[in-house]
């Protein structure tokens, strides 16, 4: 099953052949997996648990648990269920890519590249293992790596849209326009619908100063799950097109789902800026300039120094308005 942009890993009985499983608890536990399919959450739990009531050292019911308690949004205990179906079988991958996961929702890519290794370690042909690992060395800042792994998944699962999608998205972190458009054209000419492409198709239009024709793709881009990166990248959109108010409104729901974005921060207050709203420009790029000097990879100089210049000229407006 696939679950935002990330796979999530279901596990069916009678993959472990050296552990000896009650019959009722195989049956329980695909009994659950079916009724999981069926979107049934609460039998699903109740025949998962049943699982467990015959043999509690049974690791895929915790496994199912975990995908039934995140898609009930508890991800504090969905972790705890993964971990405890790692703790009576450590070589189960899928668990292991559900674990890599849930770090990456929590926001730690690099604890999600750790788990999505530990994956592929234990079977190098889990492909939504190795899906989620490029997703979450992009979002570490770790492109090259990224592009390698995602060049792999090429070779594995030949075209095949959503790993041309997924290039695409890489060659947009490697600042590689053309690689970008090459990939998100064939992955949009199979699947128009596909987030990932559609968010490079949008920057490499973007890039070209094309703002309008750019706009449609990064809406359907911004359903993509990265962390709030797609609805920046909007938001940059409509800064371009003089829609102030409505870029005020996308950054804002950037910053909801990544409070430190610099990109967001920035262009919340560049929009709140052009509107007078000189307080909360301030606020924002206060933080931006905060957020940038603790990143790996901060803005160029030259970016940086605008910013600043911005602020000061901000705050400036705000003390004559106080006075």
């Amino acid at each position: 099953m696939v679950v935002a942009a990330c796979a999530w890993v279901v596990a069916a009985a009678g993959c472990l052949a050296t552990t000896s499983l009650h019959e009722r608890a195989v049956a329980s536990n695909d009994a659950g997996i079916e009724r999981l399919r069926a979107n049934d959450l609460e039998g699903a739990r109740a025949a998962f648990r049943l699982a467990l009531e015959y043999n509690d050292r049974f690791s895929e019911p915790y496994n199912n648990l975990a995908i039934v308690a995140l898609r009930r949004g508890e991800l504090a205990e969905a972790e705890r269920l993964v971990r405890q179906a790692l703790r009576l079988n450590p070589d189960f991958a899928e668990a292991w890519n559900n674990l890599g996961y849930l770090r990456l929702r929590q926001g730690d890519a690099a604890g999600a590249v750790e788990a999505f290794e530990e994956s592929l370690r234990t079977d190098p042909g889990q492909l939504d293992a190795r899906y989620n690992l490029v997703l979450a060395l992009g979002l570490a800042g770790q492109d090259d790596a990224a592009w390698e792994q995602a060049l792999r998944l090429d070779v594995a699962s030949p075209q095949d849209p959503v790993v041309q999608a997924l290039l695409a998205w890489i060659a947009t972190l490697r600042e590689s326009p053309e690689e970008a458009s090459d990939w998100a054209t064939r992955a949009l000419a199979a699947r128009p619908d596909q987030p990932l492409a559609a968010y490079a198709m949008g920057w490499v239009l973007l890039r070209q100063g094309r703002a309008a024709e750019a706009e449609p793709f990064l809406r359907l881009g911004a359903q993509a799950d990265l962390g709030g990166f797609a609805w920046s990248l909007l938001g940059a959109a409509l800064l371009q097109l003089d829609r102030w108010d409505e870029a005020r409104e996308v950054f804002a729901r950037a910053l909801a789902e990544g409070p430190e974005l610099v990109p967001a921060l920035f262009g919340a207050g560049l929009a709140a800026a052009w509107v007078g709203d000189c307080p909360a420009a301030a606020e924002y790029l206060e933080r931006g300039l905060a957020a940038d000097g603790r990143a790996e990879r901060g803005l160029p100089a030259a970016e940086r120094q605008r910013m600043e210049e911005l602020l000061a000229l901000v705050r400036q407006q705000v003390e004559e308005g106080s006075r």
